[in-house]
């Protein structure tokens, strides 16, 4: 990658100090560094001379190119040689270099052409899926959700199976068992699992290793470890809201700006700033259940009133279908009258919360979670009341619905591991 480079030399060059500030260099910081000071040096007689300091500089430049390369070749899923030295800005045979060791490593192949545009066709390069695997385990209060990543992160294979949540040592060992049998039936060799990602309907510590908060599973202040002790591999918590924005972060650009709003048995969502999880001061960034659309309404589990997940939750809907969301949403596409009711005014609710998250954030609000995964046919409808009340904008085309319509929290969770990996390789 290009970049900039500084140096600055004083005094009279003996027994001086060479200050160097790096914001960010190329593969060609030794030449780059050559260059100036012997430049800036050139009446003194005073050459360079290349230190230890220097070549950790360069040795670790070069590991970011490579972890640059496959990031790359990772969010886009097939591309070329030429497409990533334009994209990164590297030069052709740094490209070839960083590929080749890819190879060498088992983490990147060949996959065919892209079809000829006048000249010699481009070979596409792909990471090679069983190079390695992650594990997503999504738990709530009647149910686990797990899936199984390969590496080039598609779901080789998810399962979604009653377990009702306790706290309690038995419950843990069973969850263990039912990942080591999720892998073990999937044939993969449990030395090619680089962890669990965990996903929890519930507040974390600052440091992932404490459930602070879960009205959902009826439990605070748990140590992350009671869980992660008995797992065979090594676990990443993560609150499931946040989880299921990084599933639908995980393939836009790295600089993506976005809210996800999650829909499900509790309303909750997340922060994306340029590719980063804005996670808060106490970790609660994204608490958007508890936005207040109704200063005198219903009473939210929180003890407030007039709480949008009093309003927005799949609970509301599901109580309509006989505790069964799936249901609500038949009755709704045959016309039932009732549901018709109830769904014209929790989209106009809804739209209420989608617009107050447009004014604070002014960025894309991605609608997911269990309501999300059957919003697709009623977008147009919900964007068009969410534009009547925009004051800035004739339409709501920053109103988009989930990618992944099940499992989106293991999902995000699992994607947690391969992104771990691929800032350590």
């Amino acid at each position: 990658m290009c970049g900039m480079l500084s140096l600055c030399t004083c005094g009279l060059f003996e027994n001086c100090d060479i200050i160097l500030s790096i914001n960010y260099a190329g593969t060609a910081l030794r030449q780059q560094l050559n260059s100036q000071f012997n430049s800036a040096n050139k009446k003194s007689g005073v050459q360079w001379k290349e230190t230890a300091a220097l070549k950790h500089i360069n040795c670790e430049i070069k590991l970011e190119n490579r972890r640059s390369i496959l990031k790359y070749i990772f969010t886009q899923g097939r591309t070329s040689r030429q497409e990533i030295s334009a994209a990164l800005g590297l030069s052709m045979p740094t490209v070839l270099q960083n590929i080749t060791e890819l190879q060498k490593l088992g983490m990147v192949s060949d996959g065919g052409y892209f079809e000829s545009t006048g000249g010699r066709k481009a070979e596409k390069l792909a990471c090679v899926a069983c190079h390695r695997y992650s594990v997503g385990l999504d738990i709530t209060k009647n149910h686990i959700a797990l899936v199984l990543l390969n590496f080039t992160g598609e779901i080789e294979v998810s399962r979604r199976e009653q377990l009702k949540f306790e706290n309690t040592d038995t419950y843990y060992g069973q969850l263990a068992e039912r990942v080591v049998e999720f892998v073990s039936e999937n044939s993969v060799d449990s030395g090619k699992i680089l962890g669990i990602g965990i996903s929890i309907p519930g507040m974390l510590s600052e440091d992932g290793n404490v459930i602070v908060d879960s009205h959902a599973l009826g439990i605070a202040d748990v140590p992350c470890g009671k869980i992660g002790n008995v797992m065979p591999w090594s676990c990443r918590f993560e609150n499931d809201a946040n989880a299921a924005g990084f599933a639908e972060i995980g393939r836009l650009s790295e600089k993506s700006t976005m809210v996800y709003l999650s829909l499900s048995n509790s309303v909750g969502g997340a922060c994306f700033s340029d590719g980063v999880l804005q996670r808060g001061k106490n970790q609660r960034a994204g608490e958007f259940g508890h936005m207040r659309i109704h200063s005198s309404g219903r009473e939210c589990y929180c003890g407030q009133t007039g709480c949008l997940d009093s309003y927005c939750s799949a609970l509301r809907l599901a109580e309509n279908g006989g505790g069964r969301l799936e249901s609500f949403f038949e009755k709704l596409e045959n016309g039932d009258r009732e549901c018709l009711k109830i769904w014209d005014t929790y989209l106009d609710d809804l739209a209420l919360a989608v617009i107050n998250l447009r004014m604070c954030y002014d960025c894309d609000v991605l609608v997911g979670g269990y309501v999300g995964a059957w919003m697709e046919p009623w977008i147009d409808e919900l964007r068009g009341r969410v534009t009547q009340l925009n004051p800035f904008e004739s339409n709501s085309r920053f109103l988009q619905v989930c990618r992944y319509k099940r499992e989106a929290s293991a999902y995000g969770a699992a994607s947690r591991i391969l992104d771990g990996y691929f800032s350590i390789i």
